[in-house]
């Protein structure tokens, strides 16, 4: 496949920051000032959503010129190794996790000195600033898994957050596969990642950023401990960890699921 390499080296940096992204919700709890932890975390995630924007086109012309010139027998091969690199993002993700935390932390308190975000950026990007980023460096503790384990979640959170990883890891890569299925029908094949990519947002919005939000809330007003907003991080990475792997298993009926969709709206 064309541009293999960037394309996998993109995918891996998305879901590295959406996974790392999580520290925010530990670092509002640990501060007290949620709202700007949360808007940082904004930050975060433009940035894993232009590097989104840059690997969907670049996956789709890749796949429409091995298309053109009948190379599909090792695409499908190809297509396993974009979601095996979501999964060593996901991976390195939460290896950054402590160290993301420091940062939002730090970053939380230094914008109330600096009054606005281009100040802090720029604070952050001098010679001075950039040179203490590197302070914040944190490794994971493995008793940070260990106690997380303890703690008593729902299953249905974490199934409903494995379910939902894996629809958001195939949303693009099974239309674009389907569309070179059936490139007949392609133009309505990959219009329908929206629709897969809509109910994974449904999903979470409805039935997993509730729960996560509640005990983070639950933590700010000291009637749960600050821990405990760290052990559901850890269950949230173990479920988007097992959402990549799940995906794996998913992609090919998925992209046969899509033709067979495409073919019903045709």
């Amino acid at each position: 496949m064309p541009n293999l390499i960037v394309i996998l080296l993109l995918t891996g940096v998305v879901h590295c920051l959406d996974t790392a992204a999580y520290a925010s919700r530990i670092a509002g709890a640990r501060t007290g000032r949620l709202a700007l932890t949360g808007a940082l975390f904004s930050i975060v995630s433009l940035a894993s959503r232009v590097a989104y924007t840059l690997q969907a086109p670049l996956l789709g012309s890749a796949v429409d010129r091995m298309v053109q010139h009948g190379r599909l027998g090792g695409l499908i091969y190809d297509f396993h190794c974009i979601i095996a690199a979501a999964s060593v993002g996901t991976v390195l993700g939460a290896v950054l996790i402590p160290t993301f935390t420091s940062l939002f932390s730090r970053g939380a308190l230094a914008y109330e000195s600096h009054g606005s975000f281009p100040a802090l950026l720029l604070h952050t990007l001098s010679l001075r600033g950039f040179s203490r980023i590197s302070q914040h460096f944190r490794l994971p503790l493995p008793e940070s898994v260990l106690k997380a384990r303890r703690f008593h979640l729902p299953r249905s959170f974490l199934l409903l957050n494995i379910l939902v990883t894996g629809v958001y890891t195939v949303g693009v890569s099974s239309t674009i596969y389907a569309s070179a299925l059936a490139p007949g029908l392609a133009r309505t094949a990959t219009t329908l990642s929206g629709v897969i990519n809509g109910i994974g947002t449904l999903l979470l919005v409805i039935l997993i950023d509730p729960v996560s939000a509640l005990i983070t809330d639950q933590a700010l007003r000291g009637s749960r401990p600050v821990a405990e907003v760290s052990h559901i991080v850890v269950w949230q990475v173990v479920g988007r960890l097992a959402g990549t792997l799940l995906a794996q298993l998913i992609f090919v009926p998925a992209a046969l699921l899509v033709v067979v969709l495409a073919r019903m709206l045709a």
